[in-house]
């Protein structure tokens, strides 16, 4: 996505310099096909730079933008979170959920668990890979994504894998989903934390 932007750019610009620089005694038509030029070029930028400010607010991060089309960013956009931020991750009670930008595994379970967990305060989207998440990460350390994370007294923390792997013997199919189970632990652990 990166270099379609810097490709998209440079057409732009060079267009740009063909219609401010032209020779006057150049047809009409070759004015019309740079001006053109010019505002498909323009449109496409445009459209690649609020794709990727959108994507950064869900967690991106460049090595991302880099590595997927425009299409696969559109579909992790889709399911992926948007980052909370200016927020004081480290309270005791919070729960944070770490996931990554693009990680099939974190969209999985992305709809299961914005529904179970809506409405339930102190618990925060944290993307792995952006600067906050790996100033959190550095404290509360998880290996996998997504996993959440219950901040306890005295820096303590426990954590959880969120994703669940179900294979299926019939038709030799399998498919990851939401581990409830852990996600009701990390719930539990929150109650007792706010109740001390």
């Amino acid at each position: 996505m990166i270099y379609t932007l810097v490709c998209t750019a440079i057409i732009s610009i060079i267009s740009l310099i063909s219609i401010f620089y032209r020779n006057k005694k150049k047809p009409q038509q070759k004015k019309k096909i740079s001006k053109v030029l010019v505002v498909i070029s323009t449109s496409i930028f445009i459209s690649y730079m609020v794709i990727a400010v959108i994507a950064y607010a869900h967690g991106a991060d460049l090595e991302s933008l880099q590595r997927f089309g425009i299409l696969r960013t559109i579909q992790a956009i889709q399911k992926s979170p948007v980052m909370d931020r200016n927020v004081n991750y480290d309270q005791q009670g919070n729960i944070l959920v770490y996931y990554r930008f693009g990680c099939e595994d974190c969209e999985a379970v992305y709809d299961s668990l914005k529904a179970k967990i809506a409405g339930k305060e102190d618990i925060y989207w944290v993307a792995s890979r952006q600067s906050e998440g790996q100033k959190l990460l550095q404290t509360y350390a998880v290996s996998e994504v997504p996993s959440g994370v219950i901040i306890q007294e005295d820096g303590m923390y426990t954590s959880y894998m969120l994703c669940d792997f179900i294979y299926d013997k019939t038709d030799e199919l399998g498919e990851r989903q939401l581990d409830t189970d852990a996600l009701d632990r990390l719930l539990e652990l929150q109650k007792r934390e706010v109740t001390k």
